[in-house]
């Protein structure tokens, strides 16, 4: 049995299901493969700066999802959200995660969230590299052998690749599935408790 995760780093849920998704995979990753798929929601045409009105419609999605995750947002990243320089395009964090994911596989659940609160608890700009060499840093991973893979034209096609491969199982986000059998079980569409999801797995696995 396998667990894949599809999300977009640049989706608010995503970011309310950061903690949920690390304990998950401290869980069971010792008997369970857990794929993460970035999905490239903000992505091609869908790419756009941010606007005054955009940050305004985002901050009412994410005091809903502070409200039913408990999951806190930055006073760096509200004022991140202002700045109407700042271009929002899901490739450049996803290809981050997808290079971690082809360097170091077992850290690319703890990559993925660290990716998430760096824009949405520290207000970082998540277009700029440096943004994820200091994570690389903090997780011990090689930041040369990362800075080399995530400007080659390989990790860029295998990160288009990533985005279909994740509309495959899933067009809305965060969505967790469970693969067994070639059968594809929903674990969570949205939002739900970890003990749910637990709960969950534990059913189709035992």
């Amino acid at each position: 049995m396998k667990l894949i995760y599809v999300m977009d780093p640049l989706c608010g849920w995503c970011y309310g299901n950061a903690a949920n998704t690390q304990k998950l995979y401290n869980k069971y990753k010792e008997i369970l493969d857990f794929e993460i798929l970035p999905a490239g929601m903000w992505t091609g045409a869908n790419a756009r700066k941010q606007s005054k009105p955009m940050a305004e419609y985002i901050k009412k999605h994410d005091l809903q999802v502070q409200h039913t995750t408990g999951t806190a947002f930055g006073e760096a990243y509200f004022k991140l959200i202002e700045n109407e320089n700042v271009i929002l395009d899901s490739e450049v964090p996803s290809r981050a995660i997808v290079t971690v994911k082809k360097l170091c596989p077992e850290k690319a659940v703890s990559f993925a969230v660290e990716v998430q609160k760096a824009r949405y608890l520290h207000g970082q700009d998540l277009n700029l590299i440096q943004t994820y060499l200091k994570i690389c840093d903090d997780l011990k991973l090689d930041i040369e052998k990362f800075a080399a893979s995530f400007d080659s034209q390989f990790i860029k096609n295998t990160t288009l690749e990533t985005f279909e491969t994740a509309r495959q199982y899933a067009n809305s986000y965060p969505t967790l599935l469970a693969e067994k059998k070639n059968e594809e079980f929903i674990l969570e569409q949205g939002y739900a408790s970890f003990e749910t999801i637990a709960e969950r797995i534990e059913e189709l696995l035992y």
